[in-house]
């Protein structure tokens, strides 16, 4: 069986996961009958979601896929995704329809990863050829389903806490005393709040990614005796997320004003970014009142008003991280928290 996403870049990639989706987790043409499922990462520069179609194979409760890329001397990007930030979402034929669920990835090691990928390439020699093809060691992917009780906490300022306590060395290795490696302790608190809210900007896009595709599936269900016009769980999920994003800007807002008295030069950026906020708000009040309606009458308008909030979001978070990473990374963690002086 041939790797579909080596040898299916592009348009044509694209053009699979539209058919997996319209067709209940099918297709046809060289891959009918294959095992595929589409595996979306979160990019491990971009921070935006990363969807491919991949073979999979069963072992037990889980599923097992392989970055093969075809046999080519590099892995596929989204195996650097995954060490980047395990959590996954998978969507995967299920009787009929398309079954969507959050999952962890872990990479396989040593006897482990050479068993699974000796029983996958005996079922098909098509991965015994990409073996033998690369001097690498094809990469097996064990991805479990998790229950995730709700989205967690985005807050830019939960992070400056969390990044203080990590940096002293709770929870986390850090360089020897005294070692080339080692920073002094207010650089190394300094150092984490910046990639935090990187971080934290990458689990919203997810978060997002995650709450467009469930509207996406649900819009393009067949209508039937029964259909709801929002499923519960998917309600309480956009919802959810709309607390997520509410919390951390209220967050940031507590720590624009800091910011402000201790860099004036970015003045202008945080004028900016608090507009932003403003118009975000407002697009979040919107979703909210479709959402706690009796019976939203629209789904597809519930759809529309996602995407359009994910495209300001893109233009906010970028803009975001390319003014305000570097001076993050260079400000003390305790001078941020509101109220400082």
């Amino acid at each position: 069986m041939t790797d579909p996403e080596r040898i299916q870049p592009g348009e044509f990639n694209r053009a699979i996961i539209a058919e997996f989706r319209a067709n209940g987790g099918e297709v046809g043409g060289m891959f009918e009958g294959a095992s595929l499922l589409l595996l979306t990462t979160v990019g491990a520069r971009t921070g935006r979601g990363h969807t491919v179609p991949v073979v999979y194979r069963r072992d037990g409760a889980r599923v097992l896929v392989f970055g093969s890329n075809a046999g080519a001397d590099i892995h596929p990007a989204w195996v650097h995704n995954v060490r980047a930030n395990p959590e996954v979402t998978v969507e995967i034929r299920a009787g009929e329809r398309i079954e969507t669920y959050a999952a962890d990835a872990r990479i396989l090691q040593g006897a482990e990863r050479d068993r699974h990928y000796a029983a996958q390439a005996s079922d098909d020699p098509a991965f015994a050829a990409y073996q033998a093809a690369t001097d690498r060691t094809i990469p097996v992917v064990a991805v479990e389903r998790v229950t995730r009780a709700g989205l967690g906490r985005r807050r830019f300022l939960a992070g400056v806490g969390a990044t203080a306590t990590a940096a002293a060395g709770v929870g986390g290795a850090t360089a020897l005393a005294g070692s080339p490696d080692a920073a002094a302790p207010g650089q190394q608190r300094a150092a984490a709040i910046g990639d935090h809210l990187r971080h934290v900007h990458a689990q919203l896009r997810r978060d997002l990614a995650t709450v467009r595709m469930g509207l996406e599936q649900h819009v393009r269900a067949p209508d039937g005796v029964g259909k709801p016009a929002l499923p519960q769980e998917l309600r309480t999920h956009c919802l959810a997320f709309c607390g997520a994003l509410g919390e951390h800007h209220t967050g940031e807002d507590g720590v624009f004003p800091a910011l402000a008295r201790l860099h004036p030069e970015l003045v202008p950026v945080i004028d900016r970014l608090n507009r932003e906020h403003g118009v975000v708000a407002g697009a979040l009040t919107e979703l909210r009142t479709l959402l706690h309606a009796a019976e939203p009458g629209d789904p597809a308008r519930l759809l529309s008003e996602f995407d359009r909030l994910a495209t300001e979001l893109e233009t906010h978070f970028t803009y975001e991280e390319n003014t305000l990473l570097d001076t993050l990374n260079a400000t003390d963690p305790a001078a941020l928290r509101p109220g400082q002086r």
